[in-house]
């Protein structure tokens, strides 16, 4: 066996059990000492069973049957205990709170090396460095629990790196991060990884914050690899990986449908790539301003009055002084960093939370004295962690138990409960105890326990996490349905490309204030303004800016308004 490789995976079959198919099969890998790999692919692909099969979760862990091997830096990870692998094998989990066991963010971080007797010198100085680079300082001696998602993802991250295990495994280890979070943490873990000749292996889903950080794309589909080469290569087939759910860059999709002009030298994977050879192909031509749908102009449904808000011990206010309305039909994208207050907000919306300071009214009701009970039946919340939001062990069960405290007849919840799965893309799940579902079909299913409600205002909390591309998109598809069909919806998202074009109306946290506040192309063209609230604006928006001096409209949003444009001037 070549001492080469630091990985070595040999027709690998591994099926869960009780499951019909396997979540991998006949899957063949080596991966090199210092190499850097992205796992991709769309949902059930086998990204995590990969992951749990490099540090011995698979066999040890999760029962199923195993056929072939895995071997890692030499060692069969059959014969290894999981506590032997994770010296040298670092997995973190997609979901950050299974891994949390510490009462303080400073500890949680310090728990690993510290359990392998790194000396105190070295572990308080890596510490320190990391509570700096994930922007924690000032959550050092606070409860993980007490955090963000994005913030608990990156006080996970940050416990794994301490460790410098390696060989970095990392299932999604930016979900939950704003866009500029995530590109530091890919950039940071590169750098560290690559100054110490670490092997890196992570499963994502963003190729355009990750594409130029990593050596090699593997991509997943259903249990098989049907890709495997350097990610330029990879994105030459932007078109194919889109329909497999996947999210290749806006630049490289938009040169695969301008293939045919024969714009691009090579596939770009930047930006400043596709800038560079757009720029030696136009000439000056006039561009013409795309117009924004108009958003809801219905009575004031959520009337916010200098809301603040401070949870209890906490060093500062996580509200400030925010006056806001959202008027009926409007389709909203709250955006801002990690701890900006998104959630907080919307949770005074349904009456989960109290202002400490100032006045909430919903459809008329002062969340101060409303009952929360029957506020549910007109407000909906999908929560960003679906595990907060589950408690029956039948899908069936959880999605028609709102239906059942409304008193609705038996037949009329039977219609809302198949109504709603099948909306959600989940009636294939119907029989299934939701607690043994992955991270996307909960959040599919918990979208579906809130359609059986038909509420009047909803509010959905990070849709796309866990979700392939093709799976966000349909979640923001149903989102847009039920706008069009009179319904007021308001989504937090780091997905910038989604909200900008599914959003009439963006709202711009930051600091527990409001920021920016407008329609999308309003928001979206300050950039600069955008950068201090950790966001990048879509890809299109900033090439748009870029290629101005040639007429291009400042405003393009998509891929789609782009190309519209290219196509007819190039």
């Amino acid at each position: 066996m070549s001492a080469q490789y630091e990985i070595i995976v040999e027709d690998l079959t591994f099926t869960y059990a009780g499951a019909s198919e396997p979540a991998l099969e006949n899957v063949n890998l080596k991966i090199a000492k210092g190499e850097h790999v992205m796992i991709t692919g769309p949902a059930g692909a086998g990204k995590t069973t990969l992951c749990c099969c490099i540090n011995g979760l698979v066999p040890h862990f999760y029962d199923g049957e195993m056929k072939g091997k895995v071997v890692v830096k030499g060692i069969n990870t059959r014969i290894a205990s999981i506590s032997y692998l994770s010296r040298f094998a670092g997995l973190m989990f997609q979901d950050p709170t299974v891994q949390l066991v510490s009462p303080t963010v400073e500890e949680e971080i310090a728990f690993g090396a510290e359990n392998y007797g790194i000396p105190r010198e070295e572990m308080h100085a890596r510490v320190e460095e990391l509570l700096k680079f994930l922007r924690l300082q000032k959550y050092k001696g606070s409860t993980p629990y007490s955090l963000s998602g994005g913030e608990q993802q990156a006080c996970a991250l940050g416990a794994i790196m301490c460790m410098r295990p390696s060989i970095y495994v990392l299932d999604e280890p930016t979900s939950n991060l704003d866009p500029i979070g995530s590109s530091m943490t890919f950039r940071a873990i590169h750098e560290l990884v690559k100054r110490e000749s670490k092997t890196m292996i992570i499963a994502e889903h963003k190729f355009a914050e990750l594409a130029m950080f990593v050596d090699r794309c593997i991509v997943l589909d259903r249990g098989h690899v049907y890709m495997d080469d350097e990610p330029r290569k990879v994105l030459g087939s932007a078109d194919v990986l889109e329909r497999m759910g996947l999210k290749p860059p806006q630049v490289s999709r938009l040169a695969k449908r301008l293939e045919s002009k024969k714009v691009f030298d090579y596939v770009p994977m930047t930006v400043d790539e596709a800038y560079s050879m757009l720029s030696r192909k136009l000439k000056r031509v006039l561009g013409k301003p795309f117009e924004d749908p108009l958003a809801g102009k219905g009575e004031v449904i959520v009337d916010v009055e200098d809301l603040s808000f401070n949870y209890p011990d906490a060093p500062h206010l996580a509200l400030r002084g925010i006056t806001l309305q959202i008027r009926g039909g409007e389709f909203v994208g709250l955006i801002g960093q990690n701890g900006s207050g998104k959630t907080t907000l919307v949770k005074h919306f349904n009456g989960l939370l109290k202002p400490t300071r100032g006045r909430v009214s919903v459809f008329g009701q002062d969340t101060q004295t409303a009952d929360v009970a029957r506020l549910a039946r007109r407000v909906g919340f999908v929560f960003q962690n679906p595990d907060q939001q589950i408690f029956s062990t039948v899908v069936r069960d959880e999605v028609s138990f709102g239906p059942k405290n409304l008193g609705l007849s038996t037949e009329e919840i039977s219609r809302r409960v198949e109504e709603a799965l099948k909306r959600a893309d989940c009636a294939d799940l119907v029989e299934k105890n939701p607690f043994r579902l992955s991270r996307g079909e909960k959040q599919r299913v918990n979208v579906a326990s809130v359609l059986s409600m038909r509420p009047d205002l909803w509010i959905i909390d990070e849709p796309t996490t866990g979700q392939d591309f093709i799976r966000g998109r349909h979640i923001m598809n149903m989102a847009k349905s039920l706008h069009e069909e009179g319904g007021t919806v308001i989504v937090i998202s780091h997905d910038m490309e989604l909200i900008s074009e599914y959003a009439q109306r963006v709202i711009a946290m930051k600091d527990g204030e409001i920021f920016l506040d407008g329609t999308r192309r309003e928001v979206f063209s300050q950039s600069e303004k955008l950068s201090e609230t950790y966001i990048v604006s879509p890809e299109m928006v900033i090439l748009g800016r870029k290629l101005g001096e040639f007429g291009i409209p400042s405003n393009v949003l998509t891929v789609d308004d782009m190309f519209s444009i290219l196509e007819e001037r190039l």
